[in-house]
Formats: C-alpha cells, structure tokens, sequence
C-alpha cells in the first residue's frame, strides 16, 4: 500500500468532489431520485475529475472497457476503478459480467492480468446523504481481501499514515 500513498489524496478528492456536486443539485430534482439515480449521477461527476486529475500524470493511462472507465496506473501496477461501495469496500451497484470479471481478476480484453485490480469507492450514511468517507479496496474470487478508510490530508498528523484498515465489526455470538 506504500506505493500507492502518493495517490490516495487524489482518490479521495476526486471522490469527494463527486458527492459533493450531486449535493449542489436543486431539492426539487433530486426529490425524485432513488439511491440507483444518486449513484450514477455521483459517479458521472466522479468520472469528469478523474479524468481532470489523473489523465495527464506520467504512467497513468485511461482505460475504457466496454463502458467500464479504469485507471492503469503503471509506477505501482495498479487498476482502479471509482464505485460507491459497502463498508467492506464492496461495489454496491448490479455485478455485470464485466464488473464480476474486474473483482475476480479474470482477463478484460485490453486491460493486462498483472496489476492489482483496486477499487477506490466512497460510502454514504444509512440515510444516503452524508459523505462517511473515501476507501480503497481489494476485491477477489473470494470476496474484499481488504478495505482501508483514506485520510483526507486536512485531516491528518505530521507523519501519520494516509490510511487506515477498516472492518465491519460483527458479534461473536
């Protein structure tokens, strides 16, 4: 995760930036909104930013995947892709064979096998509307491997890590 440090901060503002113009929308066109009508217009604000922010850095380079919009990034062999997500870091939206293809690391035309395939989501509150915060994650076959909650940089300590692991707690019982 080292690696990927120096992007993090540019996960989470690209993140934010998208809820946060879905919440500059007028109350009377967003009343008519399901969480389905939310998302895509979250992720589409999401889609513009990384494109702004990421498209012109060295060893970044854009993918589209039959509508799938992923991100190689090269310096760390990485590819992200930006969805709402879970707690656990799971994509929340309808798995599409393309989209069960990416979690499980199976061949995408056009995308090589050998990166690690991460998800960079952002997880609302129970009612919808409040930004929790940023997360990156890393899907398998067998479910989110992990989950780690980015720290906005204003938010951090003189050295203090960029992230930090987070899990659902569940009973024992």
């Amino acid at each position: 995760m080292g690696a990927l440090t120096p992007y993090l901060p540019l996960f989470d503002g690209i993140l934010r930036h998208g809820h946060t113009t879905y919440e500059t929308y007028p109350a009377n066109l967003v009343v008519d909104h399901d969480a389905s009508a939310q998302a895509h217009c979250t992720n589409r604000h999401v889609l513009a930013e990384a494109h702004r922010l990421l498209d012109d850095l060295p060893g970044v380079n854009h993918r589209e995947v039959r509508g799938q919009n992923l991100w190689q990034i090269d310096p760390v062999n990485v590819i992200v892709r930006f969805k709402k997500t879970d707690e656990d870091g799971v994509s929340s939206n309808y798995q599409t064979r393309q989209a069960r293809a990416f979690d499980r690391g199976a061949q995408i035309p056009g995308i090589p096998a050998e990166p690690t395939r991460l998800t960079a989501g952002y997880l609302l509150d129970a009612t919808g509307m409040g930004y929790m915060r940023s997360q990156i994650s890393l899907p398998t076959k067998r479910g989110v491997i992990w989950c780690a909650a980015i720290i906005p940089e204003a938010n951090r300590e003189a050295g203090e890590t960029a992230w930090h692991e987070v899990q659902r707690q569940r009973r024992l019982f």
